[in-house]
Order: structure tokens, then sequence, then C-alpha cells
């Protein structure tokens, strides 16, 4: 019976191969001469063998140029062009294209032709989403993920989220669907090294068309045709990118110069582990989930990954239709409890937290809120939809991530941090946490504005009496913490 049940799991888990594309291509131009139809592919700019001369003749290819060089299988399409043709903006060699038009027969060998009335750029994600039955389910992903990075469940589910990307948070800032996927030495540096080595291999089975690389071309002969082409790589709305040298673990943005504008913008999927533990890095600060490796990481080659990453790609696209933009106005318990974790982690680890948190450190509260809304989306698409539960597991990832930063930080760091906090605070006690409470709504706010409301809730709320939040509001306004510009609104003065 386990047998059987694992024969069925094997059929339900069919993998996504050139050949699966190869076939459903030429059921779709094996139609009979004359039909209308509308086909997407890779367009070639050669000319097939024997072309006329009445017109222009290209190819299409199901595959991309990767594709092309290992498959058994290929299929090619003449796309003939003329004046009466429509194209749609500026089409070049290994651009994913849709094309409609009328079926014909090649007069040189057993090509189809279509005589094409539209050409123009099609999505990239569509030749994903039309194969959207061979996503995974998430366990599936899950597994397979787990049956090749052993490592603790926050650093699995790290990966997987980096994977999905996170969706575009209005509000959060103007980055691209790209996730920060940041990991920190702890005590051994073997640890790092270890994950690095494994992100490498994933990063390896990832299709190359989905690499951030700095060179955009490809090359590929087919001697049955007995032609040579030159692709350039289509956009595509995510890549991924893994340091290829370990003296890139070393850097600030373990990067080349040419990503660094990617990096900040979030543009690609970066899995990019730190030898370096430091507070201010901006691995650090961008990261949707900086964790501290405190243990070595192992992996192993799977086959069925290998097998199935094709079909992860699809699970990829899918997500990313299912779960797109958020809005962080609209997510209001999501600010709320973000703002219970501050306070509760103030309680417990007091000025050291608070240090953590200022401009340009890792745990800085705007910048952290915001890139915790991306990590949610993230997490949406992995459960299929973004359910409140969610905002339990992110905090309690981020509660992990707080615990491990803290303990694991040399103490030379932590003096250093302290020493920075109380010059920046000052020497009012009072001021000092009404400041730090008023931070705290101004990072989490929309407008960049806290209403006088707000703000004494959040006094009342940690431990202040009613009267004393009062005075105490009244106080930072005369002594110029924070100002009016609009009656009822309040603003942080900017020193």
């Amino acid at each position: 019976m386990e047998a059987l049940l694992e024969l069925l799991r094997e059929e339900m888990r069919r993998p996504l191969t050139p050949e699966v594309r190869v076939r459903d291509f030429l059921k779709e131009i094996r139609r009979k001469n004359g039909e209308e139809i509308e086909v997407e592919g890779f367009l070639l700019l050669r000319q097939p063998p024997n072309a006329p001369r009445d017109a222009v003749y290209y190819l299409l290819s199901p595959l991309s140029p990767e594709e092309l060089k290992k498959s058994r299988l290929r299929a090619y399409l003449v796309l003939w062009i003329t004046e009466a043709s429509s194209i749609g903006g500026s089409l070049h060699s290994g651009a994913y294209v849709r094309a409609k038009g009328v079926l014909d027969a090649y007069p040189y060998g057993n090509l189809r032709l279509l005589h094409v009335r539209e050409l123009k750029e099609a999505p990239y994600e569509n030749r994903w989403l039309r194969y959207e039955e061979y996503a995974l389910s998430r366990g599936e992903l899950e597994g397979l993920i787990s049956d090749t990075i052993y490592a603790n469940y926050e650093t699995e589910r790290a990966v997987i989220y980096a994977l999905l990307s996170a969706p575009t948070v209005i509000g959060a800032g103007e980055w691209g669907e790209g996730v920060t996927f940041s990991a920190f030495k702890g005590e051994r540096e073997l640890s790092v090294l270890s994950l690095w080595e494994a992100l490498k291999y994933l990063h390896s089975l990832i299709p190359e068309e989905l690499k951030l690389r700095r060179d955009r071309w490809s090359e590929f002969e087919d001697d049955f045709l007995g032609l040579d082409f030159r692709f350039a790589r289509p956009p595509v709305g995510l890549a991924y990118y893994v340091p290829h040298t370990r003296a890139m673990l070393k850097r600030p943005s373990p990067v080349p110069k040419w990503a660094e504008e990617y990096f900040r913008g979030k543009n690609a999927g970066f899995l990019s582990p730190r030898l370096v533990m430091k507070p201010e890095d901006e691995t650090a600060t961008l990261g949707e989930a900086p964790l501290v490796i405190t243990e070595d990481v192992a992996y192993e080659r799977n086959r069925e990954l290998e097998e199935l990453m094709p079909n992860i790609v699809a699970t990829v696209m899918a997500a990313r239709r299912r779960v797109g933009t958020l809005n962080l106005g609209e997510m209001e318990d999501y600010r709320y409890r973000f703002e219970a974790f501050l306070i509760r982690n103030r309680n417990e680890y007091g000025e050291l937290f608070d240090a953590l948190t200022l401009s340009g450190k890792v745990f800085n509260v705007g910048l952290r809120y915001r890139l915790g809304a991306r990590l949610l989306g993230a997490m949406g698409r992995f459960e299929g939809k973004l359910r409140r539960g969610l905002i339990s597991d992110l905090l309690g990832l981020y509660q992990e991530i707080t615990d491990t930063w803290i303990n694991e930080l040399p103490d030379r760091e932590k003096l250093r941090l302290l020493k920075e906090y109380e010059r920046y605070i000052g020497n009012s006690r009072v001021a000092e946490i009404g400041v730090r409470i008023f931070e705290d709504l101004e990072a989490t706010s929309i407008d960049g504005t806290v209403t006088r409301e707000e703000f004494l809730k959040a006094l009342i709320e940690a431990g202040f009496r009613r009267e004393h939040a009062g005075e105490t509001l009244e106080k930072l306004l005369r002594e110029g913490y924070i100002y009016e510009p609009f009656p009822g609104k309040l603003k942080l003065v900017r020193w």
C-alpha cells in the first residue's frame, strides 16, 4: 500500500520538462492550414533554411535558450512577417512574445508557418502560469527544501520565503518584489560558509533566465537546422542572486558594484549570507529576516528537487499572482501587534534593544515595520492566502531573530551601541521614554504624523498614568522634541 501511495505521489508531481513544452507547442501548431491561432514563445531573429525573399522570416521556439541546449526534443514555428503585420514594441532575439496569425505549411521541409497578423512582447511569467497545474502544494515545496537543506526551522522557512519573493506593499517604500535573505555569523564562521554552499547549489538549479547576471547574451547552435542563434535574456519580474566568491561575504552589501542598484531597490532575490555580524550593515538593515546562524547547515544533492525545479518556478509564479499588491494602510492589526512587540522587547532588553532600533540599525522601527509587511506577504504566498494568524508567525520569527542578535552580539559591540544611544537620547528619562514611544508610532504611520489620541493611548499602554501621559505630551511639545504642524497632528523634531 505504501509503495502504491508513493507511485501516486510521484505521478501527481510530474516534472515540468522541456519535452512537455515542446509536445504542447506541437499540438498548437499542427492544426489545419488556414486556421487562426495565438501562440507564445521565444523569438529567434534568424531566417529559417531556404527562406523565400517575399517577406521577413524568423523563428519561434517554445523553449528558452538554455532549454534548447539540453532538450532531446525541439520545435520551431516559422514567422512570416510583412508590412501588414502589426509589430508591438522593440523586439529582440530571445524576447518572449505572443504571435497571432493564420497557419500554413512552410515551402521547405516539415516546418509550419504562421502568417503573422500581430507580434508583440508578452509577460515572461505567462510561460509558467500556463502550466499552473504543475505547481507544487505547500507541503511538497516545504518537503523538497527540508530534504535538501538541513537547517533549523527558521532558516528553512526563510529560504522558501526568499524564493517566493515579497509582494509590492503600498506605503512601504519604492521597492521591487525581491527579498533579501540575509544570515550572519554567530560563533562559527563555518556555519555561514556551509549555508552559502547550500544556497549556491539551490541557485545552480534555477533557470538561467531567472538568475541575476551582468552578461545579457547567450548563444546556441542547432546542428539540424544548420543555424546558430544569439539571444538576449528576456526581461523578468524577478531574478535571484547568490554571491559567487567567499570574499563577497565580508562586504556590507555582498554584491558586485553593477548589482548594487538591484540590491538597494529589491529588484532581485538576494540569498546573501554574511561573515560579519554588524547591526549597521545594509544586508542586515535591508533583510526581511536577518537571521544569525549558530549551527552548521548541511545539504545534499536532491535528484527530485533537480527534476522539479521548473515546478517550483511555476509555483512561485502562481503564488505571485495569487497574493499580489498589499496596502500597509489597511494592515491595522499588524501595526498594533508590531508596537506591542516593541514594548515587550523594550521591557525585556531595555536600552540595548532601543540602541538597535535607531536609524541605520538592524531593528530600525520604521524600516523593520515596512520590511515585516513585505515578509508577511511572502508568508501569505506560501500559505496560499494572507490570513490573520500569519502575524503571529511573523512576530514569532522576529522575536527569535531579536533574541539571537542580542545574545550573539559581542560585548564590545553592545557597549558601542549603548554609548551611541546615550548620546542620541540625552539625560532626560521622561523625554527618552516619550520620544521612544513617539518614534514607534511615527515609524508605523502611513502619513508620518501621529494624532494626540494615539500618542496618549500609547503612553498609557506603556505604563503612564492618564494625567502623567498628558503632562508628558505637553512637556515634549514645550521642550521642542515634537511639534504640531496641524491641529491634533504631531511630528517628531529631527535634530
